[in-house]
């Protein structure tokens, strides 16, 4: 199923808005009849919920949670978010106005940092945790290609989808270089974010890092990487799951695109892990 048909079948009534320090916040909550926690899923760099839709679909019988992160989105910007534990605290106060207490998260790229840092300042209300195309963070980082990592700081990909459907594939390496087409249907549906939305989040990135306190953080814990990734290389979730006192390590043959590409796999592998006692 593509992003357009995931996209036509959706329950927009999943889809919500709710006040947060005085910004408006858009969040995507899909409640079904299930013991497990719910799920909360932290996007990549100013992502907007829509890119996630076609992996979520195939995590099943799942209650799941993601955000729009402020200025990303829907979401209005915030002012003075700017560090990892801002947002951290951020994505609590939208989980504790939504009833929710206890959750497993999937962090995905710059998600993956939230979901560590969430994971440490609430360890009690954690209880499992998934790791995709991330790293430990900052000077605890394996950086990409520099194509990426112009890209990041440059970011022209927002100003003409033209331009961003080209240096799309090679910032993200792997399949999406042999098979850009992929890359196009993955990212039609995303939104751009404001400047201080997506330059909050790079800053953010940058200054932060797991790696005083990634051994503390004893959750069950999957780490998925991509072998051929040109933005997060495989160094880093090869650190992550080397550190993580409970984890184990799940390589694919491919790029940053991976929850895209293979996500029938992935999002079987994701159920899998946390329906496991």
């Amino acid at each position: 199923m593509g992003v357009q048909e995931v996209i036509d079948t959706i329950d927009q009534s999943e889809f919500h808005m709710i006040e947060v320090d005085g910004a408006k916040i858009r969040y995507f909550h899909r409640v079904v009849n299930s013991d497990l926690p719910p799920l909360l899923v932290c996007n990549g760099l100013a992502q907007s919920i829509e890119v996630l839709l076609p992996l979520l679909d195939e995590i099943n019988d799942r209650c799941l949670i993601a955000i729009d992160m402020p200025g990303t989105g829907r979401s209005h910007m915030i002012d003075g978010i700017s560090t990892i534990p801002d947002y951290a605290e951020f994505t609590l106060k939208v989980l504790d106005e939504v009833g929710i207490e206890n959750f497993d998260i999937l962090g995905i790229s710059w998600g993956g940092a939230l979901a560590q840092q969430i994971a440490h300042t609430v360890p009690d209300r954690v209880a499992k945790l998934v790791l995709a195309i991330c790293s430990a963070g900052g000077v605890g980082s394996w950086w990409g290609t520099p194509i990426a990592l112009t890209e990041i700081m440059f970011p022209l990909r927002f100003t003409s989808k033209a331009y961003g459907n080209f240096i799309g594939p090679l910032m993200y390496g792997g399949e999406a270089i042999f098979a850009p087409a992929e890359f196009r249907e993955y990212s039609k549906h995303a939104i751009r974010p404001s400047p201080e939305g997506y330059f909050s989040q790079v800053r953010a990135m940058c200054g932060w890092t797991s790696l005083p306190w990634l051994r503390t953080l004893t959750q069950p814990a999957l780490v998925i990487a991509g072998q051929y990734d040109g933005l997060i290389p495989i160094t880093n979730q090869i650190l992550l799951s080397n550190m993580l006192p409970n984890a184990k390590l799940h390589v694919y043959p491919a790029g940053h695109l991976l929850m895209y590409t293979q996500r029938e796999e992935v999002g079987a592998e994701i159920t899998s892990f946390l329906g496991k006692d």
